[in-house]
């Protein structure tokens, strides 16, 4: 009876106890909060994210990582769950890296803005519930130590090739000769010296002939007012000659037309009178010779001549 009564003790306080630590776990965790989920994705490296890691937004904590898995879509592309308090302000600008937790190695989210966009995010469309998992700034040094070390053993080798004794004596040749050059220099410099001594000679004579020039400059340009106002009177002689010319092409052309009427009209009756002249001519030479043969004709008029053989009254031995 007495082990009967232990064991009914030992059983009544396990359960009390169960129940007591129920009561206090519904206690501390009190009333469920909301959750809005979103999904991180990206191609890079997780390494140090574990699930129920937190999810931080600027340095505040607003969630925890639910899930890591590869994308069904694109294994390359893994994708990670996340939850974030229900009424965080995430826009549509907001990016996630992933940040260490002290030395423990681990990792967590973080989530920040870039202010590209203000607008929020709609944890309902499955667009705005992707983010881009963006690599760290100690991912980038590290994807590219390989590149660095690269180039660094690029470099090496160069001034390695630079070094070399070849290229050392050249080296020294150069300066060899820079020397040389800078004595020459130097030489040269004290020629130009000795030579900017008369330098004083040389400006008075090139002021006296800059004061020349410009007197020959007045007497240019007094000839070409004189030669501008020749051009003019050319000018208006050349009109007065245009003047004359036109006159003179009128002129000929009144004589030409003068000389057609004339070839048309005034010759042919020159020609009339010159004919009916002679004509008279003839006749008043007849008249004369008549008055010279028988001048009394004037008063007596002309006498019949004798009438010749054949005619009427003709006497043969008749004086005619």
């Amino acid at each position: 009876m007495e082990n009967k009564a232990h064991a009914l003790a030992a059983g009544l306080f396990t359960l009390l106890l169960t129940a007591a630590l129920i009561a206090a776990a519904f206690w501390l965790r009190g009333e469920p909060i909301a959750q809005d989920n979103y999904v991180l994705y990206t191609r890079g490296s997780v390494s140090g994210l574990n699930a129920q890691a937190p999810v931080r937004y600027r340095g505040v904590e607003v969630g925890k990582v639910e899930s890591i898995a590869f994308d069904a879509d694109d294994l390359r592309t893994i994708v990670v769950g996340i939850s974030v308090r229900e009424g965080t302000p995430l826009t549509q600008a907001v990016y996630a890296q992933l940040a260490a937790q002290g030395i423990t190695g681990l990792s967590y989210v973080h989530l920040d803005d870039d202010g590209k966009s203000a607008a929020l995010r709609n944890p309902a469309d499955p667009q705005h519930r992707r983010i881009e998992l963006r690599p760290s700034f100690i991912d980038r040094m590290s994807g590219s130590g390989e590149e660095l070390v690269t180039r660094i053993t690029e470099l090496t080798r160069r001034m390695d090739a630079w070094l070399s004794e070849e290229n050392r004596q050249q080296a020294v040749k150069t300066l060899a000769a820079l020397e040389t050059a800078a004595r020459g220099i130097t030489a040269v410099s004290e020629s130009v010296q000795a030579s900017v001594k008369p330098a004083p000679e040389l400006a008075r004579q090139a002021s006296v002939t800059l004061r020349n020039a410009d007197l020959l400059m007045a007497d240019l340009r007094a000839l070409a007012n004189t030669l501008g106002d020749r051009t003019q009177v050319l000018e208006r002689v050349t009109a007065s000659a245009e003047r004359i010319g036109a006159s003179v092409e009128k002129l000929s052309m009144a004589g030409t037309a003068l000389s057609a009427a004339a070839g048309r009209e005034t010759i042919p009756k020159l020609n009339q009178l010159l004919v009916e002249l002679s004509r008279s001519s003839r006749s008043l030479e007849r008249l004369i010779d008549d008055v010279s043969l028988n001048p009394s004709s004037l008063v007596f008029g002309r006498v019949s001549p004798a009438p010749g053989p054949g005619e009427p009254g003709f006497t043969h031995g008749a004086p005619r």
